[in-house]
């Protein structure tokens, strides 16, 4: 396995793709040739008094590109998206477990459930999928604007857009909206807010299915080291639920395992 370690990298381009959502895309070999889908990599700012790094899930990647797509929220998100073409930004290898692919073969079914930023761990994962031959079915939800509706489409998928405003799309969840169109495939993945993956999870067992989850706890260090991000697990065979680090042990955990409170 490759140390992990902080490399730097170009901004190629940083530009909003929606109201509140911006598109950065590096120029970082050493990161974009080792990206698996559902995997993360740290963003540092260059302002001091932001000692923290900004996980950030990948959601593209090839030889030499990283794509990362984030929501400005904060301060350390709202500096990155002031930074120019031609910046450097220092940036980690890729951290943590992603989704298990090799489960999948050519000729299989795979149903993508995204919500909001959530929907872009997604892309990659599809990519690596239509090469194996699997014939993608992808339902994303947004509150009011969509993005990626035409990245997915290009992989040949099936996909359809919710929104919780209804101004694009169905009216209503992604996963309602996945049902309504009768997308239940042989393997689920899926990536967003801790409430939309709940009932995924739920949904998929309940139709023989085991989704793959991808979590979103806040996360502190991104290493495993603050025990910030820590979610209960019930593995197979264990009689009480053990706490695991979303950074290190996931984020993508198989939804029966995940032990969700009620909320």
């Amino acid at each position: 396995m490759e140390a992990k370690k902080i490399v730097t990298a170009e901004i190629l381009s940083n530009r909003p793709i929606a109201k509140g959502i911006m598109e950065l895309k590096l120029l970082a070999p050493e990161s974009a040739s080792q990206a698996k889908p559902g995997q993360f990599v740290n963003v540092y700012t260059g302002d001091s008094s932001l000692l923290l790094p900004r996980p950030i899930s990948i959601c593209d990647a090839d030889d030499t590109t990283l794509t990362l797509i984030y929501a400005v929220v904060g301060k350390g998100t709202a500096w990155f998206a002031d930074c120019c073409v031609g910046q450097e930004l220092r940036v980690s290898t890729p951290l943590g477990n992603g989704f298990d692919v090799s489960v999948v073969r050519e000729g299989d079914t795979a149903l993508l459930i995204g919500g909001g930023i959530g929907s872009c761990p997604l892309l990659k994962l599809g990519k690596v999928l239509k090469e194996k031959g699997v014939k993608l079915n992808v339902a994303i939800g947004f509150r009011d604007e969509p993005f990626l509706e035409e990245e997915f489409r290009a992989l040949g998928a099936n996909v359809v857009v919710a929104t919780d405003s209804g101004r694009v799309g169905y009216h209503g969840t992604a996963l309602a909206a996945a049902m309504d169109a009768g997308m239940d495939c042989e393997h689920w993945f899926t990536c967003g807010p801790k409430i939309m993956l709940k009932f995924v999870a739920k949904e998929a067992m309940a139709r023989g299915r085991d989704a793959q989850v991808s979590m979103e706890e806040r996360m502190g260090c991104g290493y495993g080291a603050c025990v910030g991000c820590v979610v209960d697990v019930l593995e197979r065979g264990a009689e009480a639920p053990v706490r695991k680090k979303v950074c290190k042990d996931g984020p993508v955990f198989l939804g029966s395992e995940v032990f969700f409170d009620e909320q």
